[in-house]
């Protein structure tokens, strides 16, 4: 796609979705949250109940910025096993265009993970792609359109809701669980007709992608079974420690406390609140159901500094920063079974290429094909969008079983 078809797509969908998102924000209104839904409420006795077995269904109308997405779709409630190790009902939305699939062999089924970077149920996908606008949109919201983009090509997605009910952000092995136990569900789902054989592909973008190379290098051990064919990440969060401090003094700083919330949710063995001055305990509290996008209107330019006990006890403390690590994809064990595409942006503020050279030399030193690509234009929000059609046709590739090319 040539460099005017991407600026043209970048300024048209950033255009359609500012006055969507106008227009839109009364009728969306209408869709009850998750804590309102009785769909989401978990049954009992889970813990004899196969990982990845379907619970509950039903049929959703999906849409993106108020118009209808292409597609069946449904929401399923499947068992996993959270980041705590407890049997849970998590949710993911099911997806199967409306239209024939043309390709060669059965339509590819692709696990779309959403970035949700949030500590509360609003911020899920599932919400989101019933049209669950709450104020400020969400990540999820904003990211409906690329799941549209997936859609398109003819493929099923399978988005999940991988922080779990508790809304466990960084939660790890909670993500991965989550994720490949979504697809899992999904290929068992009937209504869905994904076909046993198909190929099967993982996406995501900034904590999407960070989620989505979490289930990858867990999919060996957790999840052999699954034909995986294809990952592709982007603007990926590979040392979160990294974007935290990014995002410290920036105009989301706000997106830091989000984060000490969700690490202080995920791992309550660290007690990340005794790291934190009165100011800041009162402010992870104030933020304990939200999403990243209200903690970054409510706190511009919001200094980790500012929330410290004492001088470092954020910035520079090797036992946070252990904690941290437990949900960085740089330093977690295993790596993809499937040939793996990495783009991002070279100045991306928020997830420093640094990381994401990386987490791409790991992978190579498995051996799996490993294709880094790099933009010397943007940051981490325009990369979204310039890297589209990177990922895109990289998975329509790997789905086609062509060979797969690598930079390492």
């Amino acid at each position: 796609m040539r460099v005017v078809e991407i600026a043209a797509m970048r300024a048209a969908v950033a255009g359609v979705a500012f006055a969507l998102v106008v227009a839109c924000a009364g009728a969306a209104a209408a869709v009850p949250p998750p804590e309102q839904d009785s769909f989401y409420v978990e049954p009992g006795g889970l813990a004899g109940v196969a990982d990845g077995k379907v619970l509950a269904s039903r049929v959703i109308e999906p849409e993106s910025f108020g118009q209808p997405l292409p597609a069946h779709a449904w929401q399923v409630q499947y068992k996993t096993i959270d980041n705590h190790g407890t049997p849970r009902a998590y949710i993911a939305t099911v997806l199967v265009p409306q239209r024939e699939w043309t390709g060669s062999g059965p339509r590819p089924l692709l696990s779309y993970q959403v970035a949700e970077d949030g500590v509360g149920a609003k911020c899920t996908p599932s919400y989101a792609l019933r049209g669950g606008l709450n104020r400020v949109p969400s990540n999820a919201y904003t990211e409906t359109g690329m799941i549209r983009f997936a859609l398109e090509q003819g493929w099923a997605v399978v988005v999940p809701d991988f922080q779990g009910p508790d809304s466990d952000l960084f939660g790890a092995d909670g993500y991965a669980r989550g994720v490949l136990d979504g697809i899992r569900a999904a290929t068992a789902f009937t209504p869905a007709g994904v076909d046993p054989a198909a190929p099967i592909g993982l996406w995501g973008y900034s904590g999407g992608a960070q989620a989505s190379a979490i289930a990858a290098q867990a999919q060996r051990t957790y999840a052999p079974e699954l034909r995986v064919t294809g990952v592709a990440l982007g603007g990926t969060v590979a040392d979160l420690e990294a974007t935290l401090s990014g995002f410290s003094g920036s105009a989301l700083g706000g997106a830091v406390v989000i984060g000490l919330a969700g690490l202080n949710r995920s791992y309550p063995d660290a007690d990340i609140s005794r790291y934190l001055n009165e100011y800041g305990r009162g402010v992870m509290a104030a933020v304990d159901a939200e999403c990243l996008t209200d903690a970054a209107v409510a706190y511009p330019f919001l200094d980790a500094a500012a929330l410290e006990a004492w001088p470092g006890s954020i910035t520079n403390n090797p036992e946070l920063n252990a904690v941290v690590r437990r949900a960085s994809p740089r330093y977690r064990p295993g790596a993809p079974t499937a040939p793996t595409l990495i783009y991002h942006a070279v100045a991306d503020e928020f997830a420093p290429v640094s990381a994401a050279r990386a987490l791409a030399g790991n992978y190579c030193a498995t051996g799996i094909p490993v294709q880094v690509v790099e933009h010397p234009i943007g940051e981490h929000g325009t990369e979204a969008m310039v890297g589209l059609p990177t990922a895109l046709t990289y998975l329509a590739d790997r789905f086609a079983d062509k060979p797969a090319p690598s930079t390492c």
